[in-house]
């Protein structure tokens, strides 16, 4: 809309100002938060005070209520120091909870008000080369903290380090303690107990410098020769109890210890209440009563016991390495404890995921870790986690590695794996799994069913298609109608009828499918990319591609050959990642039988940053959100770059330092076109991004303006979005009396304004009219903000 337009549209501005104004409190939301998506099913630690227990897990910190059943989280966007925790503890006196993590970061929650503030003395106490913190114990006005360099006292009122020592008698130097017990019982005064990675060693805390090694006894007798290394320490009246990395011992008056052996396994945690004691067995729990001997219990529900507290009730509170927290009361009998509650925050089995695909619906699906892993994840557009694994259907008994996935345009969700064939999931949750027997999917060769797969990715008729490794048909698809059809190599232009490790496939607008080429000698080393046009499906004879394997230089070619991702953008670029950095190809639609069609290194637009964008980074990943921008999950953060005049320019720039994003190293990136949400999958765990790009509508409809009202300060920084706009839209946005304050250009659904008129400057209070057009010709469509200075 021209500027001599806007006096025309006056009496209608008018009267959408006295119109009713009404503000919706849905619409001021926060567009640019952070979500943590991390799995806190594998808890490390645990602590409880009441009916309040504390879990340390490896996604983050859950709090739970077993009188209310309220769980509270905390993660690493909302404040902790980092993904994985390693030690918890409660400090009743001041509302806290204290959290250790393994790089000597020590964090405080305020229970109340759920601030979190963050200590780094210990890690920053660079002369010892390893920092983390393993264990918590709060004694009065001071924390004792076991590190990996010996004890730390730390004053949780000051919040700063009060005393240190690193010397323990006749240990080694910055000998690593793994727990510090307190007690005044066995010799009558205040003792300060440290377990060892090489023993057990005691110092009396009053009326002895305990900085000074002469002051520490080292105790051994019994434990050497048996035990390598203690875990953790506690005491019942005069006896004292350490749970080592082979079992739980008891320690004489003399100063000798003798084995329980009630268990070969490492024994990480002790708790005692009156005269019963329980240790964390990894696979099952101790329990020891003074005078009746001791127990092994295996706990129902809870395959790997990985801490132990008891609450004042009597219960026991048992952390799991596979599902949260439980609790129950230590049976008079028997050998296995039944836990009367259990919780465990909703998320994903797993943390680490090395594939992400957004359906047409919104939902997420997450392929597993590359190590082992349990099964392929589904989130659900409302926010609801499902896994697919052995553990939750018995079609994958005996199948793991799902590291590929994709969100089919109907729906459905299909999940490759290296070794189990491929599972396809309906929208109500229905499993079937295909392999030699119902598809054309072939095992690799001299196995009997291990089908190595190795991408997944669906054309513009509805059709899937398959990529495998090591078999005489490396490609196959699945036909809407449920047929399958297997395709033999390519042969030629450097590939043989014996490469046959075919990887990722992605399939364009043209319906051109760009597949990775493995070295079929060794699966993790990537020899290039092919591109197939494969014609009728029946008739493999007219078919034709190219393959890509040479180094380019100076602009062409592909940076690297190890390729390892490729997208399609909205202006028909196709987006190759490499080990070395990006390039693309000018999508003709003929690139497999175009002898012309070359990489090209994208260039940016500032050469103050270097002539070719993101050379040299290893490109993990590529999306295109709904703008036509370009996501790039790099080894260096998460970069979002855009096309402007002479080349391209970074729109944003997430890395550990500026962002909640979790690490620097982003494996996956994958976007919701509906919802605007960006999803990094990290190498520790998943986290969202709500971006301010989402689809288009279809046709002009009201515009949704948010927050609304919005309140602006000198120095603010305001985001607002105006939504619902089509895929080109011109935006003004003018005052009450039609005078133009802005003029903005969209594309996608979604545009942010920061409040600031065209000389930079931020707006006076009043009502403001966003008027949107169509630029080709949809229309017109008209929404309204109200600003408060």
């Amino acid at each position: 809309m021209d500027k001599d337009q806007l006096p025309t549209l006056k009496r209608f501005i008018l009267l959408l100002v006295l119109a009713v104004y009404t503000v919706s409190g849905a619409d001021a939301q926060d567009i640019a938060s952070w979500t943590a998506h991390t799995s806190m099913k594998k808890a490390v630690d645990v602590a409880v005070s009441g009916t309040q227990s504390w879990v340390a897990t490896d996604g983050g910190v859950f709090g739970y209520d077993s009188a209310t059943g309220d769980i509270r989280t905390f993660t690493a966007v909302d404040g902790l120091s980092n993904v994985a925790t390693s030690c918890i503890a409660i400090d009743a006196a001041r509302n806290a909870v204290w959290v250790g993590f393994s790089d000597g970061t020590l964090n405080q929650i305020n229970t109340e008000t759920g601030i979190i503030r963050t200590i780094r003395d210990i890690k920053r106490a660079d002369q010892f080369s390893d920092r983390g913190i393993n264990r918590i114990v709060v004694r009065g006005d001071s924390l004792f903290l076991a590190t990996q360099f010996g004890i730390v006292v730390f004053d949780p009122i000051r919040l700063e380090v009060r005393d240190s020592y690193s010397r323990l008698g006749s240990l080694s130097p910055a000998t690593a303690v793994r727990d510090v017990h307190i007690e005044s019982t066995i010799f009558g005064k205040l003792t300060l107990w440290a377990a060892t990675e090489t023993g057990m060693a005691r110092g009396f805390v009053q009326g002895f410098n305990l900085q000074d090694p002469s002051s520490w006894e080292v105790e051994g007798n019994g434990l050497n020769g048996l035990a390598r290394s203690v875990y953790s320490v506690e005491s019942i009246g005069q006896t004292l109890y350490v749970g080592t990395d082979r079992d739980l011992f008891s320690r004489s008056a003399g100063g000798s210890y003798t084995p329980f052996n009630v268990t070969g396994q490492r024994v990480t945690h002790l708790s005692a209440q009156n005269d019963v004691l329980a240790g964390a067995a990894e696979f099952r729990i101790l329990v020891v009563t003074q005078g009746a001997g001791w127990r092994s219990l295996g706990v129902d529900g809870v395959s790997f016991p990985s801490g132990v507290a008891f609450s004042s009730t009597g219960n026991l509170w048992i952390s799991s390495g596979d599902g949260g927290v439980a609790y129950g009361s230590i049976p008079p009998t028997g050998d296995t404890l039944t836990p009367i509650g259990n919780a465990v925050p909703s998320g994903p089995d797993e943390g680490v995921f090395t594939n992400l695909s957004v359906g047409a619906d919104g939902d997420l699906w997450a392929g597993g870790a590359n190590a082992n892993n349990r099964g392929f994840h589904h989130l659900t557009s409302d926010g609801i986690w499902e896994t697919y694994s052995e553990k939750t259907n018995p079609l994958f008994v005996g199948k793991s590695r799902f590291l590929h996935v994709f969100g089919a345009s109907d729906g459905i969700g299909w999940a490759g794996s290296e070794g189990g064939g491929v599972a396809r999931v309906d929208k109500d949750g229905n499993v079937e799994v295909f392999g030699q027997l119902n598809s054309s999917l072939l095992p690799a060769t001299g196995t009997s069913d291990f089908i190595i797969v190795g991408g997944a990715h669906e054309d513009r008729f509805g059709n899937m298609w398959f990529t495998t490794r090591a078999s005489g048909a490396p490609l196959h698809v699945r036909e809407a109608n449920g047929e399958w059809t297997a395709f033999g190599p390519m042969v030629g232009d450097g590939l043989l009828a014996r490469s046959t490790a075919y990887g990722q496939i992605f399939i364009d607008s043209f319906d051109q499918k760009w597949i990775l080429i493995h070295d079929e000698n060794s699966f993790n080393r990537h020899r290039g990319l092919a591109v197939l046009e494969t014609g009728v499906l029946a008739n493999e004879s007219d078919d034709t591609f190219q393959f890509y394997n040479t180094k380019g230089a100076a602009g062409v070619g592909l940076p690297a050959v190890e390729v390892n991702t490729v997208a399609e953008d909205k202006d028909g670029l196709v987006w190759i990642g490499t080990d070395s950095g990006p390039a693309f190809f000018v999508n003709t639609g003929i690139v497999s039988r175009d002898a012309s069609a070359v990489p090209i290194w994208p260039q940016w637009a500032d050469r103050s940053n270097g002539t070719f964008m993101l050379f040299g980074l290893k490109i993990n990943d590529i999306a295109v959100d709904p703008a036509g921008r370009i996501w790039f999950a790099t080894s260096e953060g998460a970069w979002l770059v855009e096309a402007v005049e002479g080349g391209f320019a970074t729109a944003l720039h997430f890395t550990s330092e500026n962002s909640p994003i979790f690490s620097d190293e982003v494996l996956g990136v994958a976007v919701d076109d509906t919802s605007g949400r960006v999803y990094f999958s990290t190498d520790k765990g998943l986290v969202s991004y709500m971006s301010d790009a989402v689809a288009p509508s279809e046709k002009i409809t009201e515009l949704k303006v948010f927050p609304n009202p919005v309140r602006l300060s000198d120095g603010s920084s305001p985001q607002i979005f105006i939504e619902g706009l089509v895929a080109a839209t011109s935006v003004r946005i003018v005052t009450s009396a039609g005078s133009l304050v802005r003029r903005l250009d969209s594309r996608g659904g979604r545009l942010s304004w920061d409040g600031r008129d065209e000389t930079g400057s931020l707006v006076s209070s009043g009502i403001y009219l966003i008027i949107a057009v169509g630029q080709n010709d949809e229309g017109a469509a008209y929404g309204k903000i109200a600003v408060i200075r």
